[in-house]
């Protein structure tokens, strides 16, 4: 059994797919935005907690403060701010949306390998800084005193925001 389509209703479902198609990819588009807009602000908040924490580490080794609630909660807000990052780049990174514009091939062939590998490069700078935050989170938690718990966030935290800092300069170089 087999049906017959008119001219007429075969044009009407080209149509109907290739504006289906449309609507998906702008869908698709808005997604992208969305998602990369929730990554800068993750990314801001993550830099103020990243000053903020490094901040109040130092002022606490150099005035013998003790290691207070805020700064535990300072400490754990960091790693969930790295977290959010690592799921939203990895969005970011696997092209879930297809208005993410990422170009791998350049245009000049000298810059082609820095080009291709910086999302592979920055992916993992960025898993070894979370990695090794986490290293800080909990050595610092089974530190006793104080100052010994400032100095293992300090040292810890300030390698892992290096690691991304050196992550994000690659894309510029």
């Amino acid at each position: 059994m087999t049906e017959k389509y008119s001219v007429r209703q075969i044009s009407i479902l080209i149509t109907s797919y290739s504006n289906l198609k449309r609507i998906m990819n702008l869908s698709a588009i808005i997604t992208s935005d969305f998602v990369k807009i929730i990554h800068d602000i993750v990314s801001v908040s993550f830099l103020l907690l990243a000053v903020t924490l490094i901040y109040r580490s130092v002022r606490g080794i150099k005035n013998h403060l003790p290691y207070a609630k805020t700064d535990k909660y300072v400490a754990i807000a960091f790693i969930v701010a790295l977290y959010m990052q690592l799921i939203l780049g990895l969005i970011m990174f696997t092209n879930l949306g297809a208005g993410f514009d990422f170009q791998y091939v350049p245009d000049e062939s000298t810059n082609m390998v820095s080009k291709r590998l910086w999302p592979v490069e920055h992916i993992v700078l960025m898993l070894f800084a979370l990695f090794i935050a986490n290293l800080g989170l909990i050595s610092s938690f089974l530190t006793e005193k104080s100052q010994s718990r400032f100095k293992k966030v300090l040292i810890y935290y300030s390698i892992a925001v290096v690691l991304i800092a050196i992550s994000l300069l690659s894309i510029y170089a």
